[in-house]
């Protein structure tokens, strides 16, 4: 008991009050919920949780030990309208758009840094085959009359009503959209250039019909949004793991393991 009672005294009081002071640091991690679109986005993410963006994001959540990453998927536009509403800390992929900025925050701010993206992807223009449409140069489409279908709340939508063309974005399946073009409801589909091309080599309802012009449209970096409340309340830790994303998206483990899943 006079042992107990020692320990207990000066220096060695200021020492226990300190360690249990620490300990709640020590053992948590914060839990860091990150949104996705539910729709197949290959390779990036998938409906069954696989994916590029998902390898990426496991690499970084063990590359960090303070934060615990949960990943849930749902429609592209909730993704946006729960960060903006501070439901969740963030949301992926998402291309930069203006508009975009009233929901939450890019790596790097206003403008952001193309070096802390979460991965790069072309959309391309897929038409009929025998079609004369063609892809001259970003977001220039010749020969086109009439509309070219585009994934609803993506913003290559935005980008072609921006330069001009008419769009339908009433679906978010590039698998609608291409029976949209079968059906001859449009004359084209802008779609991320890995997905279609996914699809086509899936499909050969599609495939027999269905080519892709080798010109993309436009080629554009991705990102993972923080919501506002999280950077304004957690700006180090923000930071901290959009370089840490742009440290491993680079990295040999990484690539290795998107080699993998690419040639499943």
């Amino acid at each position: 008991m006079q042992a107990y009672n020692g320990l207990l005294r000066g220096n060695n009081l200021k020492r226990v009050y300190a360690l249990l002071f620490l300990l709640p640091f020590w053992v948590q991690a914060q839990t860091i919920t990150i949104h996705g679109g539910d729709a197949d986005n290959y390779p990036w993410h998938m409906e069954d949780g696989t994916g590029l963006d998902r390898i990426l994001l496991k690499m970084v959540d063990k590359a960090l030990p303070e934060i615990d990453i949960k990943v849930a998927q749902v429609p592209w536009k909730r993704c946006l309208i729960n960060i903006g509403s501070n439901i969740i800390e963030g949301c992926f992929a998402a291309s930069f758009k203006e508009k975009r900025k009233v929901f939450g925050i890019y790596p790097g701010g206003d403008k952001p840094d193309k070096s802390l993206r979460i991965h790069s992807s072309s959309y391309s223009l897929y038409i009929l085959k025998g079609s004369s449409i063609n892809v001259t140069a970003k977001l220039t489409i010749s020969g086109l009359s009439g509309k070219v279908a585009a994934p609803a709340g993506y913003s290559i939508g935005d980008d072609l009503i921006g330069v001009g063309y008419k769009v339908d974005a009433g679906a978010h399946a590039t698998s609608l959209n291409f029976e949209k073009l079968l059906m001859g409801w449009v004359k084209g589909v802008a779609a991320l250039s890995l997905n279609g091309d996914n699809i086509l080599a899936k499909n050969k309802k599609y495939s027999d019909k269905i080519r892709v012009v080798k010109t993309p449209l436009i080629d554009k970096p991705y990102y993972l949004m923080f919501s506002k409340g999280f950077v304004g309340s957690n700006k180090a830790l923000a930071e901290k793991i959009w370089h840490t994303l742009g440290k491993e998206r680079e990295s040999s483990e990484f690539k290795e393991a998107a080699a993998v899943f690419l040639s499943k």
